[in-house]
């Protein structure tokens, strides 16, 4: 999964019922939730996306202390210990591959609690439209923001990002970290559909999540994914082929498909010791008990990095497309 997390978008927080941050608690849970990837429609339905975010979603705060919901992106010259840095650094590649200029009006599908919107407009001017369909997300951003001057505007928008009461064609740009995965279907559709409708001619669509390079996989991967997917709130990973082939039919012209696996494997690296610090914490220091919902997301960011090592199946990707004029 903002969110939005290719493997992977769900990562550890601890949480603390005295938090300032921590959303409204969910009917019989002990805390909040997040969000994150995907497995195959014969799977058990998965957790539905607002409890598992309602639940499990300020668990993410181990991972990030800013709230980066994904994997990161590492390049040589980085140090691989430095987990936030590469988070950010996902970020920063999604953006350099809009191609922005001041002004732009952006959309966001997908932004948990909005750590890539406020990053880009503390960068630069432009106008963002971040959108998430979990409520505390959005109040959760609000507060962050408030705490920063940025050069460009944010507006926090609850809806559907395949169904969105907004103007046609007058964005011209749209990304999504590790958000576009929680779409249902092979092809995504609904996504790719509605932002293909949103975006200007000329405007770019950059995706940063994981994708299927096969249907037919072996059962025990099949069986450690949909396990995976089923506590992420994730029907399925988009199919690669299914997903750019939805793209040039709705008018969106594929510039680019680049695996980034090796990319953000460092920072997959982090996740056994993010993993037992946050089980440490939460059983051992401050005794409490994880329900159904939080323990599925720990055994899911578990399984991760081995879905990742199925390099003949699965795959990270950067892909970005440009809306036909």
């Amino acid at each position: 999964m903002h969110a939005q997390p290719a493997v992977l978008d769900g990562l550890l927080a601890s949480s603390s019922v005295s938090d300032p941050l921590s959303p409204s608690l969910a009917p019989g849970s002990s805390e909040p939730a997040i969000a994150a990837p995907a497995a195959p429609a014969a799977a058990r339905a998965p957790i539905d996306l607002e409890t598992y975010y309602t639940e499990a979603g300020m668990d993410y705060r181990a991972w990030s202390r800013g709230f980066n919901m994904h994997f990161g992106f590492w390049r040589p010259w980085m140090n691989p210990f430095a987990l936030e840095a590469m988070l950010e650094q996902m970020s920063r590649e999604v953006f350099a591959r809009l191609q922005l200029a001041d002004g732009d009006r952006v959309l966001d599908l997908g932004c948990g609690v909005g750590a890539p919107a406020r990053a880009l407009v503390a960068a630069r001017r432009v106008s963002v439209t971040a959108v998430t369909k979990v409520e505390w997300q959005i109040a959760t951003a609000r507060r962050l923001a408030a705490d920063t001057t940025p050069a460009g505007t944010v507006e926090w928008l609850l809806g559907d990002y395949t169904a969105l009461d907004l103007p046609s064609g007058t964005y011209q740009g749209a990304f999504s970290i590790e958000a576009s995965c929680h779409a249902d279907g092979a092809a995504k559709e609904p996504f790719v559909r509605e932002a293909a409708r949103l975006l200007a001619p000329g405007a770019r669509l950059v995706i940063a999540d994981g994708f299927m390079k096969k249907a037919r996989i072996p059962g025990w991967y099949r069986s450690l994914l949909e396990s995976m997917t089923r506590s992420w709130a994730v029907e399925r990973f988009a199919d690669l082929d299914a997903f750019t082939d939805c793209m040039e039919r709705h008018g969106l012209d594929v510039e680019a498909v680049e695996d980034v696996s090796y990319r953000i494997a460092p920072s997959a690296l982090h996740i056994p010791r993010v993993t037992l610090a946050f089980l440490f914490r939460e059983l051992l220091v401050r005794r409490r008990w994880l329900n159904r919902t939080r323990w599925g997301h720990v055994i899911a960011c578990i399984i991760a990095p081995f879905i990742g090592l199925g390099r003949s199946w699965f795959g990270y990707y950067l892909v970005t497309a440009r809306k036909r004029a």
